[in-house]
C-alpha cells in the first residue's frame, strides 16, 4: 500500500516530466507544419498539469497527515516518462495516419533524450517536495503544554537496607535438608 501511495507523487511529477520532454525535443529542432497539426491536443496541456499538481497537492497533503509514508522510487521516475514518450509520439502518428516509422525523426530522439534530465530534476522535485511536507507535519505536530519530570527520590538510609544474613543450620526454614 505504501509503494502504491507513493505513485500518487511520482506519476504525475513524471508525466509532466515526458510532457516537458515532449515539448523540449520539439523547441530545440522546431515543429514542422504537419507536427503543429499532429500537436493541436498540447492546448489542453494546461489543464492536465493542473490535474497533475491536484494530485501532487493530495499526496502532500496525505503525507502531512502521516498517511503517506516512504521516500519515492527512482524507476518511476526513469521509465515512465520515456515510455510514455515513445506511446505517446508512436499514437500521435498512428492517428494522423503516418505509418509508424515515422516516429524515428530527430525531434523524437532530441526529446527522448531529453527525458532522462529532466526524469532525474522530477525526481529530486519529489524528494524536496517530501522533505518539505515532513518539515510542515513536524512543525503541525501537537507539543505537549508542560512536561513532567520524574521526582527525585531520596536514597533509603543506611539503617533500613536489608542485607542478607546466613542462613542458620545452613537451611531454608522448614524446607528440607539439602544433600
Amino acid at each position: 500500500m505504501r509503494k502504491r501511495a507513493l505513485l500518487a507523487l511520482s506519476l504525475p511529477l513524471g508525466a509532466v516530466g515526458c510532457l516537458a520532454g515532449h515539448a523540449a525535443g520539439y523547441a530545440l529542432l522546431g515543429v514542422s507544419r504537419r507536427d503543429a497539426q499532429i500537436h493541436g491536443y498540447l492546448g489542453l496541456a494546461p489543464q492536465f498539469i493542473a490535474a497533475c499538481a491536484a494530485l501532487v497537492a493530495l499526496a502532500l497533503a496525505l503525507r502531512v497527515t502521516g498517511r503517506l509514508q516512504g521516500r519515492p522510487a527512482a524507476w518511476p521516475f526513469a521509465l515512465l516518462p520515456a515510455v510514455a514518450f515513445c506511446a505517446q509520439e508512436l499514437i500521435e502518428r498512428l492517428v494522423a495516419k503516418l505509418p509508424a516509422h515515422a516516429v524515428l525523426e530527430p525531434a523524437v530522439y532530441v526529446g527522448l533524450a531529453a527525458q532522462l534530465p529532466i526524469a532525474f530534476l522530477a525526481y529530486l522535485a519529489a524528494q524536496a517536495l517530501l522533505r518539505g511536507a515532513d518539515a510542515v507535519a513536524r512543525a503541525l505536530a501537537p507539543r505537549p503544554a508542560f512536561t513532567l519530570r520524574p521526582a527525585l527520590v531520596p536514597e533509603p538510609a543506611a539503617a533500613l537496607r536489608l542485607t542478607p544474613k546466613p542462613l542458620t543450620h545452613d537451611r531454608l526454614g522448614r524446607a528440607p535438608p539439602r544433600r
